[in-house]
């Protein structure tokens, strides 16, 4: 970052507004001191100048048709240039004219950027700027505001006064709202008789309700005055001696029978997820998980497990150390976990269709003398960056120093073998005996199958073992047995079925290249040794 082009996206930039303003100071901050390789994503940018990403973009196309930025196609910085393509921003150059600048500081910067093979600035691929556009003015700019007209009530709808049943002597509601505003009350008042013979009920008056609600129409009568139990707070009895609370929601609910409805313990139903969960909590106690956070978080790993992640890295990926100071709870550090993990590819995957590994069954479905598969090899574990780095720029060197094959003068145009100078034709390496009768034009350094037919062998002894029927109605037609249950998609087999048939299919892969091997050293036990040259 230079200052130069701070300071004059600052104070002597041409912008429109504010936010032409921030989107570019934020954007000039990462740039050179020229103004150039000035590159961020729109989100980044957008939190920068604390606008949204829609309009950091829209305002870079604005400042771009008016020729303060410019998209640059040359001299890109080998940050940019290690992003991946698909995520690459759009790399902008800050059009600072050249007659900004003084003497004394063009002619350094043009120092710099010769030393860096760029073109020195000049008014010609620099020039001066226009001056921005004027803001729109209101519409309603020099008008004035129209006064608001106060209209008098109709006095034709204003309904006459009731006249209630306390004033007559009787027992109900008054008004929550006296003549005085400035004090209202809280809410409607329940007025108590009176314990005077002169101010008490008539015996006539049994209903005590308002004039206006007459009895028989699902109101509730009210009750007589020695009903009370004395204890004050609006309660009363009924005919079964049961205390009658005041009006509001909870006495509707209580009047009506009703509770609410009591959480009861939450089931949680058996799932290869919830075994595997249950599995790392017995190795972890700080790591239990129970209730609905066992279920919803066992939902999510039997959701990996049917994705093709193998359980020993599932088991890697929950069980590894809490953080420390833990701030959230368990079951939320394993969810960010799950959802981490669900968010990328499935390790050791070819092109994202892993088959589905094999899991362990349950502690009752376990039969005499099964194993886990997991025990019977190293656990699968993808190759590091490095060595693939490393491969790969063995590879490219070995294209580079031979990059076509040296017989016929230099006229063959087939690659060479890496580390050698002939390609395999003219190395004299045999052709692949190819599968099935197919011939197969690869050739191999010893003579055997390539590696495509060698997946082909392997696929078609695969076949041939282990046949699949699909159905026609998207059932599954059962490994050993018919099953019936619906098909995964893409898949004519079920998970139970698929995880069954893929522990078949690893016992027939390793008899399959176990008589691969035998027949291969038998081969190459009855070739006749060469005749060892004579001394002289």
């Amino acid at each position: 970052m230079s200052l130069y082009p701070v300071l004059w996206a600052i104070d002597h930039a041409p912008v429109y507004d504010a936010e032409e303003r921030a989107v570019l100071v934020a954007l000039v901050v990462k740039g050179d001191f020229d103004g150039m390789n000035c590159f961020r994503s729109y989100p980044t940018l957008a939190a920068a100048a604390r606008v949204d990403s829609k309009t950091a973009g829209r305002k870079c196309r604005a400042m771009e048709s008016r020729g303060i930025l410019r998209r640059q196609e040359k001299h890109r910085s080998r940050v940019w240039l290690s992003i991946p393509k698909e995520q690459r921003p759009v790399i902008w150059e800050v059009m600072i004219p050249a007659e900004w600048w003084s003497a004394a500081q063009l002619e350094s910067i043009n120092e710099q950027r010769a030393g860096l093979g760029r073109a020195a600035i000049t008014p010609q691929n620099r020039p001066a700027l226009a001056p921005a556009p004027p803001k729109k003015t209101r519409a309603d700019k020099g008008t004035k505001r129209p006064k608001k007209t106060i209209t008098a009530p109709n006095p034709g709808t204003t309904s006459p006064r009731v006249k209630t049943d306390t004033e007559e002597g009787g027992v109900g509601t008054t008004s929550p709202y006296p003549p005085d505003y400035k004090s209202l009350p809280p809410g409607l008042q329940v007025p108590q008789p009176s314990e005077s013979p002169s101010e008490s009920p008539s015996e006539n008056d049994k209903t005590g309700l308002r004039p206006s609600l007459p009895a028989g129409r699902g109101v509730r009568e009210a009750a007589p005055a020695h009903g009370t139990d004395g204890r004050g707070g609006d309660i009363e009895l009924d005919q079964k001696d049961r205390p009658v609370p005041a009006p509001g929601p909870k006495a509707k609910t209580a009047a009506r029978g009703e509770s609410a409805p009591a959480r009861g313990p939450v089931r949680v139903d058996s799932s290869p997820g919830v075994e595997l969960l249950l599995a790392i909590g017995a190795a972890h106690p700080g790591l239990l998980l129970t209730g609905a956070t066992l279920r919803d978080q066992g939902l999510m790993v039997s959701g990996l497990l049917a994705a093709g992640w193998p359980v020993p890295l599932l088991w890697e990926v929950i069980a590894r150390p809490l953080p420390d100071p833990l701030r959230r709870t368990v079951g939320a550090v394993i969810s960010g976990r799950l959802k981490a993990a669900a968010a990328m590819p499935v390790p050791g995957s070819a092109a994202g269709t892993a088959a589905v590994p094999h899991q362990a069954p349950g502690p009752h479905r376990t039969t005499p003398g099964e194993r886990r598969r997991w025990e019977d090899g190293p656990t699968p574990t993808p190759p590091a960056w490095a060595n693939l780095e490393h491969q790969q720029e063995q590879l490219r060197r070995g294209v580079d120093r031979h990059p076509v094959c040296e017989a016929d003068d230099g006229r063959c145009p087939t690659l060479a073998v890496v580390g050698e100078t002939h390609c395999a034709e003219h190395l004299g390496w045999p052709l692949c005996p190819g599968h099935d009768g197919r011939p197969c034009t690869a050739r191999t350094r010893t003579g055997d199958q390539c590696a495509t037919c060698q997946d082909e062998a392997r696929y078609a002894h695969l076949d041939a073992e282990l046949p699949v029927t699909p159905t026609t109605d998207g059932t599954c037609p059962g490994h050993t047995s018919p099953c019936g249950r619906t098909a995964m998609p893409d898949d004519p087999y079920c998970a139970r079925c698929r995880i069954a048939s893929q522990r078949d299919r690893d016992r027939v892969i390793q008899e399959w290249e176990a008589v691969r091997d035998a027949a291969v050293a038998t081969a190459k036990a009855q070739e006749v040794p060469e005749a060892a040259p004579a001394p002289f």
